[in-house]
């Protein structure tokens, strides 16, 4: 991003961005500067994303003449704290109309891997073709940007962490995004994530990667016979030196809207996603049983219980001072106390639920084993442990045309098995996700998924929002725990939460910061003054990311999504007594919520 030559830079539009676009066929790369037309090109991440796929649209997410953009936001590899970001987006393999057609959408990850691709100077990059064989796409920063595709035949088959540390011994100064297995068998398995590196990982040579993980876009990557993307360059000076600045960040690492990442000991924090564990299951909304909750094994999986057995540390990004990674070790005797020992995984809410209590596998020991096996074959944890725990529920209704192996609820060992065989291409159409696996068997009642893509760790009877996700279900609407912690169950409430608050959690897919956090808007604008001496209103900021996520909801619409997609799975209607929570979500109330928000959304996305 630069300023445009004879302009006064106080605008958006004063401002053009780097877009590189390479043709991977015949390792040829082209580099144009855009002029920025509205705030949104301004801002980066989705607000360009959504921009440019409403003008290019493909049928096929793995044809060669499909492009995928990667880029970063404004704030990305800046001074303002959280921002890290890297954003893929693109058509996606699961994200798809009852009738097949892709849909567009995004992926997020932080690490430090956006940080030097910021530093190569490219603002957005856009593959398209297929590379002759395996290879590794190199950017070096300079003017231009160089961009090559390099054959990487040694790297096929390798897990995320070796292909990682294999490239990180090759290329100093570097940081990395990598598939696994799992996208490198894209045809058959469509929720393969991206790996992203990050500064511990390289230092410590463990795995402590980052992901973009939903909507399948590892597959995608894989799809276009790269296997790797490596951003050789100085990243940018992220030294904090603005007195606006230092107060953004001071209340990024210490005040309200970060406080529920942070661990008790950082400024009276909560103790990150893992503490959603709590809360859930003291009214027995934990997801059980493929999204069936029935009993208290959740409580196994509570912190202050895997502390008696591991030892947990925080740890952060780079310079992050939420520090909102749990990481779990074996415990080892040292002097006259515990320390860490054997680093095990990375815990999250979401694959500790959906790869543990979610497909009825309730002992902590044998969770760890499958959330280090997942990464490390390159899957997205939440698409995946959805879709085992459909297998296990079909397995369990239907023991005469058992699949997968014949797995059932609690079978660790077998889901393992399962999730090696669908990285190797060897379970084609349990690769392929829920909604194909589902509508393929003739059984969709039980088949979590809205408009293809799996559901995360919270019951949809508690959120009837997720059918207006444009991405991950929880990510891209922010309706998830509204019922937990506001209880309302009227029409009027859940029109508003959709259309108004619920969809504004975009705005940090687009600037570039992390949403975990948790600052309002008058930090961002304030933020973007501070770098680029623009002055923004709050206002216009709303402006840009409501537009944006109408970008989103009117591509679902051009491909082809029909009003009735917009719905929660059949079983959501079905009443559990054993969720101490209100059952609201009955098809009729599903039906005029349906009506009135997509009335709204039409009306809005027809003036974009």
């Amino acid at each position: 991003m630069r300023k445009i030559q004879g302009t006064s830079g106080t605008s958006p539009t004063d401002y053009e961005f780097l877009r590189v676009t390479v043709d991977l066929s015949h390792d040829r790369s082209e580099a144009t500067w855009v002029r920025c037309t509205d705030l949104e090109d301004f801002l980066g991440g989705i607000g360009r994303g959504f921009k440019y796929f409403l003008e290019h649209r493909f049928d096929d997410p793995f044809a060669p003449e499909n492009h995928l953009l990667i880029n970063t936001g404004l704030l990305s590899g800046t001074a303002v704290m959280t921002g890290l970001r890297t954003y893929i987006q693109g058509y996606s393999p699961l994200k798809r109309t009852r009738s097949g057609n892709p849909m567009p959408m995004w992926s997020a990850g932080s690490g430090k891997f956006g940080t030097h691709f910021k530093g190569t100077g490219i603002d957005d990059l856009i593959l398209y073709g297929r590379a002759p064989e395996p290879s590794i796409l190199v950017i070096e920063g300079g003017e231009p940007p160089r961009v090559r595709v390099l054959p990487a035949p040694d790297l096929v088959g390798l897990g995320v962490n070796a292909k990682i540390l294999t490239l990180a011994d090759r290329y100093p100064n570097a940081h990395f995004a990598v598939i696994g297995p799992a996208g490198e068998h894209y045809e058959v398995c469509w929720f393969a994530g991206v790996a992203l590196s990050t500064e511990r990982m390289l230092q410590l040579r463990e795995p402590r990667t980052r992901w973009c993980g939903r909507g399948g876009f590892g597959g995608v990557l894989g799809s276009k016979n790269v296997l790797a993307i490596v951003a050789q360059a100085n990243a940018p000076d992220m030294r904090v030196t603005d007195p606006a600045l230092k107060r953004v960040n001071n209340e990024i690492a210490t005040g309200p809207g970060s406080r529920k990442f942070r661990d008790p000991d950082r400024w009276d924090g909560v103790g990150g996603t893992w503490s959603n564990y709590v809360p859930l299951q003291d009214v027995h909304a934990v997801p059980q049983y493929n999204f069936k909750p029935r009993d208290e094994e959740p409580r196994r999986m509570f912190r202050e219980a895997v502390e008696k057995r591991y030892v947990v540390e925080d740890e952060g990004c780079y310079r992050c001072g939420i520090r909102c990674w749990k990481m779990l070790f074996e415990p080892r005797t040292e002097g006259d106390r515990t320390a860490p020992g054997k680093l095990l995984c990375k815990v999250d809410y979401e694959p500790l639920n959906m790869l543990g209590n979610n497909c009825g596998i309730n002992e902590p020991d044998q969770v760890w084993e499958l959330i280090e096996k997942c990464d490390d074959l390159g899957f997205d944890a939440i698409s995946l442990g959805a879709t085992i725990a459909y297998v296990m529920d079909f397995n369990e209704r239907n023991p005469e045309r058992a699949i997968g192996g014949g797995i059932r609820f609690g079978d660790a060992a077998g889901a393992r098995r399962l999730m090696e065989r669908i990285a190797r291409g060897e379970e084609p159409d349990i690769g392929k996700g829920v909604a194909h696996l589902s509508k393929l068997l003739g059984e969709e009642s039980y088949a979590y998924h809205c408009k293809g893509l799996e559901l995360p760790a919270y019951l949809p009877s508690t959120n009837p929002g997720y059918p207006w996700a444009i991405a991950g279900g929880h990510m891209s609407m922010r309706t998830f725990l509204l019922l937990l912690f506001e209880g309302k169950t009227d029409l009027d409430y859940w029109v508003e939460a959709i259309t108004q608050r619920g969809l504004y959690t975009v705005r940090d897919d687009m600037s570039g910061i992390c949403k975990f956090a948790g600052i309002g808007d008058a930090p961002v604008v304030e933020s973007i003054r501070a770098l680029t001496g623009i002055e923004l209103t709050e206002e216009e900021l709303r402006s840009a990311v409501r537009r944006t996520f109408l970008r989103g909801y009117k591509a679902e619409r051009l491909a082809g999504c029909s009003d009735d997609e917009y719905t929660v799975p059949e079983e959501t209607y079905r009443p559990n007594p054993w969720v101490k929570l209100p059952h609201f979500v009955t098809p009729e109330f599903m039906a005029e919520l349906r009506n009135r928000v997509n009335r709204l959304f039409d009306q809005e996305a027809a003036n974009l």
